[in-house]
């Protein structure tokens, strides 16, 4: 088994988390470092938007800054993510032909997703993979909402926990996995310029009705990547 980084970060901006993010997969992408697997936080307050998406189409840029509240892109794909202070979130970096994924993109994203799935259950929480009814509710949107389930995304009842999205190149995946910790003040959803069903979206600590650490999350994410990729 090929040895695994991890890589814990301390609280960074979005840019940072981002420029760290895009670096790791161009580095592995070259085949200059090894596959790895890293935990973050943010501050401040960030909402990303996916690759290819303009940000100004989507976000109220003057008002998300008088709320305090960065935006910049992602590397990956998806729709609009919001990051507050509490949330936790991991990037995965590994090679698309790992004999550990199946083939396939969205197998891929299952499997990774299995992982995070297990996370939550360490936690206490009862988290599966989003149904079919999850995804026709999808397809019925027009927005473009983390709040929505993709097949391969975690989901506790029909409401989402987990927003993932990948980046491919030659040889590398990157993956993005953000983890729902704590609702977000209702006053920054003012800031979307589509409706985009918030409400189907669940928090870990509305699920377990107490505060939940860094500290513990990053231990629930160790062992769920260890117990189903077995790194």
């Amino acid at each position: 088994m090929e040895n695994w980084r991890l890589e814990v970060s301390p609280k960074q901006t979005g840019r940072s988390n981002m420029h760290t993010d895009l670096q790791m997969f161009s580095v592995f992408e070259e085949g200059n470092i090894a596959p790895t697997l890293r935990i973050y936080s943010w501050q401040p307050r960030c909402i990303t938007v996916g690759y290819g998406q303009k940000l100004e189409k989507q976000i109220d840029l003057e008002k998300a800054q008088q709320l305090g509240w960065d935006v910049i892109q992602r590397p990956t794909g998806g729709g609009i993510v919001f990051h507050n202070e509490a949330e936790v979130t991991y990037s995965l970096v590994m090679a698309m032909n790992d004999p550990i994924l199946p083939k396939g993109l969205v197998p891929a994203y299952k499997k990774i997703s299995e992982a995070v799935v297990a996370a939550l259950n360490y936690l206490g929480i009862k988290a599966g993979m989003a149904k079919i009814q999850d995804l026709e509710r999808r397809a019925s949107n027009d927005g473009l909402c983390f709040s929505y389930p993709a097949e391969y995304e975690i989901v506790v009842g029909s409401k989402k926990i987990v927003g993932s999205a990948q980046k491919r190149g030659q040889r590398a995946l990157l993956q993005q996995g953000s983890i729902f910790v704590r609702k977000n003040d209702p006053k920054v959803f003012s800031v979307l310029k589509n409706d985009c069903g918030i409400e189907n979206s669940v928090s870990v600590e509305e699920l377990l009705g107490r505060a939940v650490g860094f500290d513990a999350l990053c231990k629930a994410l160790k062992q769920g990547f260890q117990e189903c990729l077995d790194i």
